[in-house]
């Protein structure tokens, strides 16, 4: 596995192991394994059982965890720099080292389907993964933690199957932010006879308009209207940003003020961007009675089109773009989350994206480039996703 490495002075050292692997990259052969991967290696290696991991960690006084997203699986483990080669021992043992007893596999299946249920009975995570799931129809659309009935089907042979696909050291890397450590990365796999030398086939990405509407016995509405944008590796991104920061990305963006503060209409709202390697989305997020659904939605493609139209000034560019650096940089000041961007650009870009080289081309969007993205944004692209006790809604 490389190692990337950022020095940084300070108390605090974190360190992550970085695996392409995600709901994006299953089929509906192994919907669901890599979140169930990332429950498994924490269950005990050959040299440590699952109590003795927590044991080790909590000795130093640090946190191991680990999270799976669409495009790639993070284990990580935060420690004072003073323990970091410790916590590290542990973090590489349980990624190359898993025992996957079949015992423990039994049981972590209860685990992983007390969680859909919790994601089942929050309606803000069931909608978004409706919304994915209907406006997305490939694999990268899928729910991250498959579902109950394939979790429970799954067996040892499986996990070590995909791990043999997925978990190679040529599909991995660590990231490291600290004051410096001598991290080997270098570690016998026992599972490295389950690898295979075929590549992993990249998905695809599609997007459909359209509207899908889930009924619930709920005293409100969650909605979720989005459209589809570019990928990550598109230079309007950053325009992009700035557009939605400035429309609904904090509270005194447009949509906050017009739809909560000025017409009441909902608690929460918010806009925000998703961008992944074949392609993105923008979205509106928000809730309300569900007598009032029908009034959010027109009050949000009401502010969307006044946005579309009238644009912003050049004083108002300027300010989302002093807001967007604060942000970022704010984002930036703990040693995790560097030590993930760090990880994450390496598998995205190939290097790390320095924060003043995005700075610098932060600077030079300009009002046409924020007009090139809005006109990216129609109500005939959207994809609305209504969960809540309606019947129906337009838009």
């Amino acid at each position: 596995m490389k190692l990337q490495t950022i020095k940084k002075s300070g108390v605090v050292g974190a360190v992550g192991i970085f695996v392409k692997s995600g709901s994006a990259f299953e089929d509906d052969s192994m919907r669901g394994l890599s979140h169930f991967v990332e429950h498994m290696v924490f269950k005990g290696t050959k040299k440590r059982t699952y109590y003795d991991i927590a044991k080790e960690i909590d000795r130093l006084g640090g946190i191991i965890n680990a999270f799976t997203s669409k495009e790639y699986t993070c284990f990580y483990v935060k420690v004072l720099n003073d323990y970091i080669e410790k916590a590290w021992d542990v973090l590489l043992d349980i990624v190359t080292n898993p025992t996957l007893h079949e015992a423990e596999l039994e049981k972590e299946k209860g685990v992983i389907i007390e969680e859909i249920n919790s994601s089942y009975d929050d309606p803000q995570s069931a909608v978004f993964d409706a919304f994915f799931e209907s406006a997305i129809p490939t694999n990268i659309g899928k729910p991250i933690l498959g579902t109950k009935e394939q979790v429970a089907s799954y067996t040892r042979e499986d996990l070590l199957k995909f791990m043999g696909k997925f978990y190679k050291p040529e599909n991995m890397l660590v990231s490291y932010v600290g004051e410096g450590a001598n991290l080997d990365s270098n570690s016998e796999f026992s599972y490295k006879e389950y690898f295979v030398d075929a590549d992993i086939v990249d998905y695809e990405f599609k997007f459909v308009p359209g509207k899908n509407i889930i009924q619930r016995q709920l005293e409100q509405t969650n909605a979720i209207l989005g459209c589809e944008l570019f990928s990550i590796y598109d230079d309007k991104r950053y325009a992009a940003y700035l557009a939605n920061n400035f429309f609904g990305g904090n509270m005194s963006s447009r949509l906050f003020q017009s739809i909560r503060e000025e017409k009441s209409l909902c608690y929460s709202i918010y806009s925000s961007i998703m961008f992944f390697k074949k392609g993105g989305i923008f979205y509106i997020s928000s809730s309300t009675s569900n007598a009032k659904t029908q009034d959010l939605i027109d009050a949000c493609i009401e502010e969307l089109n006044k946005f579309k139209k009238n644009g912003m000034t050049i004083n108002e560019l300027d300010d989302v773009k002093t807001n967007f650096k604060g942000q970022y940089g704010l984002s930036l000041e703990s040693t995790n989350s560097l030590m993930i961007k760090l990880g994450s650009d390496f598998l995205t870009y190939g290097a790390y994206q320095e924060p003043k080289d995005i700075f610098h081309k932060v600077d030079k969007v300009s009002i046409d480039d924020i007009m090139e993205v809005l006109d990216l944004i129609s109500v005939d692209k959207m994809h609305l996703t209504c969960l809540g006790n309606i019947s129906d809604v337009s838009f």
